[in-house]
């Protein structure tokens, strides 16, 4: 991509910024930021062998730690372009607390200096990790699950989809939560032009990357879409992606997998990790479907 044509993405994505200020505004519950005291959270490095980029985690992990607990990866949204930040680890703080388990926050890298598929490959590195290290965590290798927020939520799908191919994870759950599935979609006629340039600044101007399944997973085939974990679909009224998301589902489950849908009226896209809309019931949804997750083979 030539400097020009990144310094206007970036103008763009400054310039349809509605949020600024919404942050500086909300009153976060006391009863939410308490959850800080229920956990220890670490920042940890991870080497990303498939791209020798590092890749910075926080692990969360629950004072009140079962025995066998299960580990949840947590990939954050943003778009592509913000890393992680202090409403993921209040969310990870809680989910860890209510299930007494471990959340690994993957704060894999963004654009406009790292491009597809490097947040991909480092999250598959990180997942391979988290395999291998389960049972030194305190975690039971068959209650992982893996899940994301908009742009993670695309990377949540990909990595399930060659999950499925190589066979060498088995995850007890995957959750879509207002997930970005189909970063193509904002160069059709009408196409939202702030998701137009983080899509842009993703595949590094090169417009045909965005129809890789592993960029997009709407363009998975019918057979890549078999074999995947038990999915829960979090949609908000009035999220951009709703109908994508929910097509998506919808073939997840005439491939024969496991297909939960909950939309949540009255909410907006990015709800549920900024603390808006019904953000707290879709907390609660999340921490029951991973409070019973566990992977079993299909038949």
């Amino acid at each position: 991509m030539t400097k020009e044509l990144l310094q206007e993405q970036l103008e763009i994505l400054d310039r349809t910024n509605m949020h600024k200020n919404a942050a500086k505004e909300r009153v976060i519950p006391e009863s939410y930021l308490a959850y800080k005291n229920q956990v220890e959270q670490k920042e940890t490095m991870l080497e990303s062998p498939s791209t020798g980029v590092p890749v910075r985690c926080v692990i969360t992990k629950a004072n009140n730690l079962e025995k066998d607990a299960p580990l949840f990866i947590n990939l954050h949204g943003g778009g592509f372009v913000h890393p992680q930040d202090g409403d993921d680890d209040l969310f990870c703080a809680r989910v860890a607390a209510e299930i007494g388990g471990i959340v690994v926050d993957v704060d894999y890298a963004v654009t406009p200096e790292y491009v597809f598929p490097t947040a991909f490959e480092q999250v598959w590195d990180v997942a391979e990790w988290a395999f291998a290290h389960a049972k030194e965590l305190g975690a039971d290798s068959n209650r992982i699950s893996i899940g994301g927020h908009s742009a993670g939520g695309a990377l949540t799908a990909a990595i399930c989809l060659r999950a499925a191919k190589t066979g060498n994870m088995k995850f007890a759950l995957q959750i879509l939560d207002y997930a970005a599935l189909d970063n193509a979609m904002s160069f059709e006629p009408g196409g939202n032009e702030r998701s137009r340039a983080f899509s842009m600044l993703y595949c590094d101007g090169n417009v045909r990357v965005l129809k890789s399944p592993y960029c997009s997973p709407v363009f998975a085939s019918g057979e890549m879409l078999k074999n995947q974990p038990r999915t829960l679909i979090i949609n908000a009224e009035h999220c951009p992606f709703r109908t994508v998301t929910e097509r998506y589902g919808q073939r997840l489950a005439q491939a024969g997998n496991e297909v939960a849908f909950r939309l949540f009226p009255g909410s907006a896209h990015g709800f549920t990790i900024r603390m808006t809309g019904a953000w707290l019931e879709a907390q609660d949804l999340i921490i029951r479907y991973l409070k019973k997750a566990e992977y079993r083979e299909v038949k």
